[in-house]
């Protein structure tokens, strides 16, 4: 996969209703303090993200496989049952959200109706096309940005009337709003780094396009919310480009569950050995279907705040014992699980949990530090070192 093609998927994932709404979620912060909310945020994610993508380049495997390198066949099946829940999750919401959008300038239409479309058609992309990347997808990021700069024109015209604004939000979780996008594809980031052409494009393309990407997606629904005190989906109902928005809404939710489904059908061959991607991915795609025309849309906004949180409590602490495991040069995990893994990657989940409960510090950073401390202190006491001939 050439640069380019890996900088454009990755701003591409980026750009949805959904990085917008959770943006608009800062606005109690008030612009600057939640821009920079959103910078340290996507910091700390975007760096875990690249980490993802230099281990797979590195060894030639997918996200998947990488962590069953270390956590052995059966751990990692429990990480793929895992990431495919979490797919299938951020498929749903995708769509809800693009459904909700688009009824709001078409009102007379089922809302039922418009996830089933956004459904089908993301269902034949997917199945057509067979894996993202490519020159539709290149000209799809393009239009995409486009809208998005000319929402950024039309909310300033709202002018500084500074209206009030409702809810409550702390700058630590905010900050773990913003970890929690770049990490959410931090399971399948490898997946495509494992086909980059070079370092570059595994790994700086990954980071430069999805920070680049999600900083603008989040500060424009900062910024709409802000100014018009409006989330998403009211500003594009009363927008004047609410047409070209309906069109660019259903071609990035289209693009990004692409994404997301050719990563889920990936997943899937943890769990059922295949070398089809068509069959999972229509299996998948039809289970979400179901699932977005019966989801239950009016606690969307605490369910979206919960989701995000658990992704990083789940992720973080797996992938960085992958990670470590990396850079101790630790010998493939032969045993069907890695139990002293699994158990210091379920003990940084429950920290984890336990800080955003009482915002400790930065939930993310001190779970990474939690399980580092624990997964080294593991060895010293067992003497298990890395670059020994045993295996964990």
């Amino acid at each position: 996969m050439k640069k380019s093609t890996m900088l454009l998927l990755w701003i591409g994932a980026s750009i949805s209703i959904s990085e917008v709404f959770t943006g608009g979620l800062l606005a109690p912060l008030g612009f600057k303090n939640g821009l920079i909310t959103i910078l340290i945020g996507h910091i700390i994610g975007t760096v875990l993200l690249a980490l993802g993508a230099y281990i797979s380049f590195s060894r030639k495997i997918n996200a998947m496989d990488s962590v069953a390198f270390s956590f052995g066949a059966l751990g990692g099946k429990i990480v793929a049952i895992c990431n495919l829940v979490q797919l299938v999750g951020w498929i749903v919401i995708l769509v809800v959200q693009a459904g909700s959008a688009i009824n709001g300038v078409f009102p007379v239409l089922p809302f039922w109706s418009i996830t089933l479309i956004l459904s089908v058609f993301q269902i034949l992309w997917a199945i057509i096309f067979g894996s993202p990347g490519g020159r539709i997808n290149d000209i799809a990021v393009v239009l995409l940005a486009g809208i998005c700069v000319l929402f950024f024109i039309e909310a300033a015209g709202y002018g500084s009337a500074a209206p009030v604004l409702h809810g409550t939000m702390s700058m630590v979780l905010g900050i773990e709003l913003s970890i929690a996008m770049p990490v959410s594809w931090l399971p399948l980031v490898g997946d495509y780094a494992s086909k980059a052409d070079n370092k570059l494009c595994a790994v700086g393309m990954p980071f430069i396009g999805y920070f680049l990407g999600s900083c603008l997606m989040y500060s424009l629904g900062l910024f709409i919310a802000v100014t018009s005190g409006s989330d998403i989906f009211g500003f594009i109902a009363s927008s004047k480009f609410r047409y070209a928005a309906c069109a660019v809404i259903l071609l990035s939710t289209i693009t990004t569950n692409f994404v997301a489904l050719y990563s889920a059908a990936v997943s899937s061959k943890q769990l059922i050995k295949t070398k089809e991607d068509r069959l999972p991915i229509a299996i998948i795609g039809a289970f979400t279907l179901i699932a977005a025309v019966f989801f239950p849309v009016e606690r969307f906004i605490v369910f979206i705040e919960h989701f995000l949180t658990s992704i990083g409590m789940v992720f973080v602490p797996v992938f960085m014992m992958v990670f470590l495991d990396y850079f101790f040069k630790r010998q493939k995990c032969t045993k069907g699980i890695n139990w002293p893994l699994i158990i210091i990657a379920f003990a940084g989940m429950a920290a984890n949990k336990l800080f955003n409960q009482y915002e400790i510090g930065i939930p993310t950073v001190m779970g990474i530090l939690l399980v580092s401390v624990l997964f080294i202190t593991r060895n010293y006491i067992t003497k298990t070192w890395y670059g020994s001939k045993n295996n964990p």
